[in-house]
């Protein structure tokens, strides 16, 4: 046997063995690659009812902040109205209470000087 054909066996051995090694890596990560789709295949079971869930909670929510929105509306517009009616009242009794203490003042200030000018008088 010659140097050639010694290193063409060689050269056939590592190839054999390369190939060996090659078909143990294709053959686990065809086995990882089955384990991650089975992985992915469970997340996906169990994503999907909790992101039903989670769209139905949120739709709720929507509503809710809706409908508080509409309360704080409401809210807004009674404590608008309750203002008003508080400027009206005061209007319409603190002007006339002011009128009549002015009044009773002016008068008991007159009737003072009556009796004053009647004592002086007399």
């Amino acid at each position: 046997m010659s140097a050639g054909d010694l290193a063409a066996v060689l050269v056939a051995i590592s190839s054999l063995v390369v190939i060996g090694l090659a078909c143990v890596v294709v053959v686990s990560l065809r086995r990882t690659v089955r384990e991650l789709d089975a992985a992915v295949r469970d997340l996906r079971d169990r994503l999907e009812p909790a992101t039903v869930q989670l769209v139905e909670t949120v739709d709720l929510l929507a509503d809710e902040a809706q409908r508080a929105d509409g309360v704080l509306d409401t809210i807004d517009a009674i404590s608008a109205r309750s203002d008003a009616l508080s400027r009206a009242t005061y209007k319409a009794i603190a002007e006339p209470v002011i009128r009549t203490a002015s009044v009773i003042r002016g008068t008991s200030r007159a009737g003072r000087r009556l009796r004053s000018r009647n004592e002086e008088a007399s």
